[in-house]
């Protein structure tokens, strides 16, 4: 035996992991608790060993969580007798240390506590990793039959179970503060997180007196995004546009999910130029189609802003202003974000105004139709008339649809207005179909979320039977939005109608998303070349070749056009010149009541433009 020598203990195999382990557990330095203290003072009763331990190895030390025998909260690892045990599989027993030449010499045993026997139990973490030992020691040399270390084995185990309580309890204490700040979804900071950063960011702006821009991004249509593509689609497409607005928020910045269809981006503005290209950049990455399984969508998103300190004072009337900015003004065809001016503040009042009274405007019958005209530019004579819907509001006076339409999708209203339109088109179509050589249809608008019934086609065959109405008098007009959500539903309600000889209008061409497979593959019968295209006629050399090319590419598919805002000779001329084949707008006959219909069918046959 030689008493001067020892043996310090190896590291572990896989140290560093352990280590993570140990100190996520947060049991080092932690206070005395008497669910350990009562282990070991039960294992010394049982066992008749002075000393107890449960003992942590540390990366310089062994620290004691609970301790009976000895004074000592810690002592260095390089003498630990524990540090040899996390070596080991399951126990370490050592009889008599004076025959051990790891420990012989070792200073525990020369002095204080002067081991002469001791036997360590692992102690593991839930992660598998060994933290440290349920050890035993004497002062005299002891024989540990296999009975003992069975039993000390089961009070190692027992510790363990202390030990994965302590880390569920982490687990969900952090899982609850997670939670409280992030979204579950996107794993973004949620709008009280948001909040705290905001604040600081302003604070912090007000002393180095720099500006603070804020980006509001409303998903629009998500209630039909995930009718569309289902509740885990919807979500793909939004975990897309999160990571979009990650990899593209400026230095200093911070992304956030408000709320189901809602993000906010803030981020300190180093001038107004930097303000534009962050957000021209942002928006032109939302633009770009996402992709859910093999097919690509497009996500239309609204962006309001605010900024401090020309306007906001804080956090929260940041994302009001920005809120309302987005609520009430169309996007911009030249800038992406609508910024907050006071005037917003009226216009939101407004806008919830309408939105109150729209409610139950079915009911008090405070709707009615008129009908502008359609004419073929080749011959002069109406050929069809456009369904269009007006209101008359009681408390508000005449409200145009470019304001309540939009609050009415947002708002649920569409459907129920959706069809009263049908009904008291089919109406209207019984009265004039008296005449038995009525050949005048009526176009009929149809929102996405009309679409998205799977019910929609049966419902519109069925009012046309019940009327007795020829179903080629009815004809439907949808947005590219609806085509570009790649929904079989869209599809089949639009094939079932096809079939029955109704004829499917493309609404407002040429500003959505359109795609030429789409109009292959879905039964479209004709394009209306949107208004903003022809305003700018014939001057417009970028208008002229917009609407040329519209105008090729439908006669290339097989498919009627439809020139809507014809408001003076010149752009007549150039449509008749370019030969499109229909046209509608207020040089050829504002919309007009129904009983004026019939006068201008016979006043216009066989008469040219």
């Amino acid at each position: 035996m030689n008493q001067d020598a020892y043996i310090p203990p190896p590291d572990t195999s896989n140290e560093e992991a352990r280590l993570e382990e140990l100190f996520g557990l947060q049991l080092l330095d932690s206070a005395s608790e008497l669910r350990f203290d009562r282990y070991t003072s039960l294992v010394a009763s049982v066992f008749g060993f002075p000393i107890v331990l449960v003992s942590l190895v540390d990366r310089e030390r062994q620290w004691f969580k609970s301790r009976l025998g000895w004074n000592r909260t810690q002592c260095p690892r390089d003498i630990s007798f524990c540090g040899h045990t996390i070596n080991e599989e399951s126990l370490m027993v050592v009889p008599d240390t004076y025959d051990d030449p790891r420990f012989a010499g070792n200073p525990l045993v020369a002095g204080e506590p002067y081991i002469r026997f001791y036997a360590g139990a692992v102690v593991r973490g839930p992660g598998g990793h060994a933290l440290g030992t349920l050890c035993l020691l004497d002062h005299q040399p002891r024989y540990f039959d296999e009975e003992h270390r069975t039993r000390l084995r089961q009070f190692a185990d027992l510790i363990e179970n202390e030990i994965a309580h302590t880390a569920h309890l982490i687990a969900l204490k952090d899982a609850i503060a997670d939670s409280a700040y992030y979204d579950p979804l996107t794993r973004l900071p949620n709008r009280q997180l948001l909040m705290d950063r905001l604040d600081q960011l302003l604070k912090l702006a007000m002393t180095e007196h720099f500006q603070v821009a804020l980006l509001l991004f409303n998903v629009t249509g998500l209630r039909l995004i995930n009718q569309s593509l289902g509740t885990g689609g919807g979500d793909e497409l939004l975990l897309q546009l999160a990571g979009r607005l990650q990899s593209h928020c400026p230095e200093g910045g911070s992304v956030a999910r408000l709320q189901a269809d809602e993000f906010v981006l803030v981020f300190p503005a180093k001038n107004e130029s930097h303000r534009k290209s962050v957000t021209r950049e942002i928006h032109q990455a939302l633009q770009r189609p996402y992709h859910c399984g093999e097919q690509e969508h497009y996500v239309g998103v609204r962006i309001g802003g605010s900024l401090f300190t020309s306007q906001g004072e804080s956090a929260e009337t940041l994302v009001a202003q920005a809120s309302a900015a987005i609520r009430v003004s169309p996007e911009s065809l030249t800038e992406p974000v609508q910024y907050f001016e006071d005037a917003h503040s009226d216009a939101l009042s407004e806008a919830l105004r309408i939105e109150s009274c729209l409610k139950g405007a079915v009911a008090r019958e405070e709707f009615h139709l008129l009908y502008q005209p359609i004419f073929s530019l080749n011959t002069g004579e109406m050929v069809g008339v456009e369904a269009l819907l007006r209101w008359q509001s009681p408390a508000l006076g005449e409200i145009t649809p470019d304001r309540f339409i939009p609050l009415a999708e947002q708002g649920g209203q569409i459907l129920p207005i959706g069809k009263w339109v049908r009904g008291e088109v089919c109406r209207q179509l019984q009265r004039w179909c008296l005449d038995p050589d009525w050949d005048i249809s009526v176009a009929v608008n149809v929102s996405p979320a009309e679409m998205l019934q799977p019910t929609f086609a049966e419902e519109v065959l069925n009012r046309l039977e019940l009327a007795q109405i020829p179903e080629r008098l009815l004809r439907i007009e949808i947005t590219e939005y609806s085509l570009v959500r790649n929904n079989e539903v869209v599809e089949q309600n639009l094939t079932r109608l096809r079939a029955r000889d109704i004829q499917i209008n493309i609404d407002d061409f040429g500003t959505g998303y359109s795609s030429l497979s789409y109009l292959r593959r879905m039964p479209v019968s004709s394009l209306k070349i949107d208004r903003s295209f022809i305003d700018s006629l014939p001057a417009s050399e970028d208008g002229v070749t917009i609407t040329r090319t519209i105008i090729e590419m439908a006669k290339a598919l097989g498919l009627d056009q439809v020139a809507e805002g014809i408001e003076n000779p010149a752009q007549l001329a150039f449509l008749h010149g370019e030969r499109c084949t229909y046209g509608q707008g207020y040089l050829l006959s504002h919309p007009l009541p129904p009983e004026e219909i019939p006068a201008l069918r016979k006043t216009t046959a066989g008469k040219a433009l």
